[in-house]
């Protein structure tokens, strides 16, 4: 029986015990340490009184040195008989930083440019905002093996069969289409969420036309108590059935989980694409590339995901059969918009979810390329030099007296209001029936300034507006030079804002020029940077820019063949809507 020692009866005893163990049991040579290291003092333990107890042994605390020192002295802390040197302050480096030299120097922080790696590409896709290369099939068919191999070896659940052996089940055959019911989810998640996961599969199932008997799941959105302040038209969210209706419910109950939960984001793309994988059924697949739409609108798979997703929305960009091919490319283009502007604040609507559906054969007014908008529009609009929904949205702030509205491009409309016009608009219906706000007006229009696929201001030419925003002159020659369809856009935008810089209506509005450059900045520049402290610090010069365009763009002499005009009712009162070029989403009964 190993021997203990008594256990110490005054602090000074713990003291030296305390001692005597260290150096015992130091690393290196403790002979040295126990002679030449800092000595502990011991303060003269204080005089027991009767009835008081003396106070818990403790480590002396050191006591905070006054200064710094710059040379070896008595005061400097040693550590194993070495002299602790004291920080070498370089206030010259730290300033030579970026960006914070830049900040601390009050000058903008410009943004390296995205460089793309080089790729030996031959094979072109035609989508509706240009054409892009794609991958050959065999690199494509290796990137796709190994971020399968990759990520299912970190995140995918164990699934086995069998009651006797309990084989484990391959990936391969977790990601293929079944028609029964899933008993756990495929990622591995919380155990809370499990029974969630396995309800979204049914509610996938039911979307897809998958489950026996068509049997409703039973799940529903919570009623919202909100109403929009503009009159729906859009025919195909008033004339659902009863079973059509209780699917979007589904749906829409599917999504919000989706924004709830994070976790269920890549757990509900994982069930879409296996219920895509061998599913014999044309219309089932259709269903399902059109729930992918809805799902690329509602928000992102994780940065670990992302890359799995991709690979297997680019295998079908050439598959034909069923118009597969067309919902491919179009959700290759969502994926991206949606990976760096985030998910939603709340589910879609049910007229969102019918829009989004479809939105693949009927490209929408928003998040567009200027180019796909201008080709959206050519037939109906042959004689617009910018996009009618631009003057559409000026004419409508002004007849409903947007410049006499406190605030107007600073207060927001109304949600549901934005988005029922957005809708409408979408479906080619420009009228402003049951529209009485401007404020719904103008945050459609920064929205749409913001959606686009491309900033009006290119990327190229970013640095030079920031680093130039102090200069009018400079920044008037930037929308000189900017392409055509950008510059006359521009123009426009710049226009109509200059006509709330009157006086007269500055004091109802109080919306002066270093407020309007302050809330529309950042739907004319954009930048392209993933630091934070760079984006606030390129904020002010990106308002200086928008400042000096609104006091010093001539808007009417910089491009000879467009001078933009406002208030001249660019939209009949009655436009035709576009007709849907897709199969119906819903089932028949």
């Amino acid at each position: 029986m190993a021997h203990r020692a008594p256990p110490p009866q005054s602090l000074n005893a713990a003291v030296e015990l305390l001692t005597s163990s260290q150096s015992e049991s130091g690393h290196g040579t403790t002979t040295n340490r126990s002679t030449s290291g800092p000595k502990l003092v011991i303060p003269s333990s204080p005089t027991r009184e009767k009835g008081k107890h003396p106070p818990s042994p403790r480590r002396p605390i050191p006591a905070t040195p006054t200064g710094m020192w710059n040379s070896r002295s008595a005061s400097a802390p040693m550590v194993a008989g070495r002299e602790i040197s004291a920080p070498k302050l370089n206030h010259a480096a730290t300033m030579d930083m970026s960006p914070v030299k830049n900040r601390a120097a009050g000058k903008p922080i410009p943004v390296e440019p995205r460089v793309r790696p080089p790729t030996q590409l031959t094979q072109t896709a035609t989508i509706g905002s240009g054409t892009y290369p794609i991958l050959p099939q065999d690199l494509a068919s290796e990137i796709k093996q190994f971020s399968e191999s990759d990520f299912a070896r970190q995140y995918f659940s164990t699934h086995r069969t069998g009651f006797i052996f309990r084989k484990r089940v391959p990936v391969t055959q977790m990601m293929t289409w079944q028609k029964t019911p899933l008993h756990s989810p495929l990622l591995t998640l919380r155990r809370a969420l499990n029974k969630d996961a396995v309800k979204i599969f049914k509610v996938i199932q039911h979307i897809m036309g998958d489950r026996d008997r068509d049997k409703p799941v039973g799940v529903r959105m919570p009623s919202e108590n909100h109403v929009s302040m503009v009159a729906s038209i859009n025919a195909s969210t008033t004339s659902l059935g009863g079973n059509s209706a209780g699917i979007i419910e589904e749906e829409r109950w599917l999504l919000g989980e989706g924004l709830t939960h994070g976790e269920l984001r890549d757990e509900i793309y994982c069930q879409v694409m296996k219920q895509l994988t061998g599913n014999p059924n044309p219309e089932s697949v259709f269903r399902g590339w059109q729930l992918l739409c809805v799902l690329l609108i509602t928000f992102p798979p994780s940065k670990n995901f992302e890359t799995y997703l991709r690979s297997f929305i680019q295998q079908h960009t050439t598959h034909q059969e069923g118009r597969v091919d067309v919902i491919a490319k179009y959700c290759v283009k969502r994926l991206a918009f949606i990976a760096k502007k985030g998910p939603r604040g709340r589910p879609p609507t049910a007229a969102e979810i019918e829009t989004a559906s479809d939105a693949a054969f009927n490209p929408s007014t928003f998040g567009e390329s200027l180019d796909a908008i201008f080709r959206l529009q050519e037939r109906t609009y042959p004689s617009q030099r910018v996009p009618i929904i631009l003057p559409f949205l000026a004419d409508g702030i002004l007849a409903l007296g947007g410049s006499k509205s406190e605030g107007i491009f600073r207060v927001p409309g109304d949600g549901d209001s934005v988005s029922e016009l957005k809708l409408r608009i979408d479906k080619g219906y420009y009228t402003l029936d049951g529209v009485d706000d401007p404020h719904v007006l103008a945050s459609l229009m920064k929205l749409w300034l913001r959606e686009l696929c491309d900033p009006l201001v290119p990327d190229e030419m970013y640095n030079e507006c920031i680093t130039n925003s102090k200069d009018p002159g400079a920044c008037v020659q930037i929308v000189e030079r900017l392409p055509t369809i950008n510059r006359r856009v521009v123009l426009f935008v710049i226009s109509f804002l200059q006509l709330f810089l009157e006086d007269r209506i500055q004091n109802i509005t109080k919306m002066t020029p270093a407020n309007l450059a302050l809330v529309m900045a950042p739907n004319l520049l954009r930048c392209n940077s993933d630091s934070m402290s760079v984006v606030f610090t390129n904020a002010q010069y990106e308002q200086i820019f928008v400042y000096n365009l609104l006091l010093h763009l001539k808007c009417g002499e910089v491009d000879e063949g467009y001078k933009p005009a406002h208030g001249l009712g660019a939209v009949s009162s009655s436009s035709p809507p576009r007709n849907s070029k897709s199969r119906s989403r819903r089932p028949t009964h």
